[in-house]
């Protein structure tokens, strides 16, 4: 559930972590993984493009506008990206891993927009679980969070 995610993204920080980005560094790179999973498919329905909006809306005190700007640059990074090394490295130095788990279960929330986890999606949420150290008992339990939602 969206309570599960944090209300404002400075919250985001993992107290232990050190804090060398900013608050919109943070709403950039967990906007680049979620469009990663709306690009999976190789489709982008604007019900996952929505899904992506609301995700980060509950996480920041941005405007509508900004919100928009954000996932526009986000599509563009995500575009330009010769990897999301940089991204992953980001969440992993300043997320916990409840932050991280609210953020799998964003990424599940996005695949599922449009009606349907495509198994490209599916690939992809897991890799990035991989990559975010995310155990697999966790992941298929955010999964079927999100499914039980629906």
């Amino acid at each position: 559930m969206f309570c599960n995610w944090v209300s404002k993204i400075a919250e985001v920080f993992d107290p232990s972590a050190p804090t060398s980005l900013s608050s919109p560094d943070l709403e950039r790179v967990s906007a680049v993984l979620l469009v990663e999973i709306a690009r999976a498919d190789h489709a982008i329905d604007d019900r996952e493009c929505a899904a992506i909006k609301n995700a980060l809306a509950k996480a920041s005190s941005l405007t509508s506008e900004e919100l928009d700007a954000l996932i526009k640059s986000a599509f563009d990074d995500a575009n330009n990206a010769s990897s999301l090394h940089e991204h992953v490295s980001a969440i992993n130095e300043h997320f916990s891993k409840a932050n991280k788990i609210a953020l799998i279960e964003q990424m599940w929330r996005v695949g599922l927009a449009d009606g349907d986890i495509d198994g490209y999606e599916d690939y992809t949420i897991r890799k990035l679980c991989d990559l975010l150290f995310i155990r697999h008992r966790d992941f298929m339990q955010a999964k079927h969070r999100v499914l039980n939602e629906a």
